[in-house]
């Protein structure tokens, strides 16, 4: 549950800040900052988090950088693999063939697909679903399947496999891609 905090920064200006933010993949914050007026004079998003993998991946072989950087997250590995294969190509300055580029296309398109439905119904569906004046022991995945049905709930299951298996059969794994 986020809280929020409303503390003064200084004599001109107001600070609030909500955190922590957990329905994502990890935690965040955000600050908003008020003049004398009560105008938004700027924010800041901030993921509180650091996974350290820029600086484990320094001095590595580039080659490598694909394989490592799938593993920063277990549900957006093809994005972080799709990006690495695509900075490698600029680094030897390849442009892949039709073939590679449309197969790059279809694993992300079957990452797109896992990682949105983990996305929208593990993390967003408890609030969108639920309400946020649900109770917190309900506002969870458990609480939208009760509402919704345990019917939709294997439906985005097997959705989720199939677009798995994609990323398998391209990647050379359902989760974390070696190829």
């Amino acid at each position: 549950m986020s809280k929020i905090s409303n503390q003064k920064t200084n004599s001109k200006s107001r600070r609030i800040t909500i955190g922590p933010i957990t329905r994502l993949e990890g935690e965040a914050k955000i600050e908003i900052f008020l003049d004398k007026k009560g105008n938004v004079e700027d924010t800041y998003f901030q993921i509180v988090e650091l996974r350290g993998f820029e600086k484990f991946c320094e001095g590595r072989p580039v080659e490598e950088l694909p394989r490592i950087t799938s593993r920063i997250c277990g549900v957006c590995s093809g994005a972080h693999h799709i990006a690495a294969c695509k900075a490698l190509d600029g680094v030897y300055g390849v442009n892949p063939p039709s073939a590679g580029k449309k197969l790059r296309e279809l694993f992300y398109c079957a990452h797109s697909l896992h990682s949105h439905l983990a996305h929208v119904f593990a993390l967003a569906a408890p609030d969108l679903v639920l309400g946020f004046n649900a109770p917190k022991e309900k506002r969870n995945i458990f609480g939208v399947i009760e509402k919704l049905g345990l019917e939709l709930g294997k439906k985005v299951l097997i959705a989720r496999g199939y677009a798995q298996k994609i990323q398998a059969i391209i990647g050379g794994s359902q989760v974390h891609a070696t190829g």
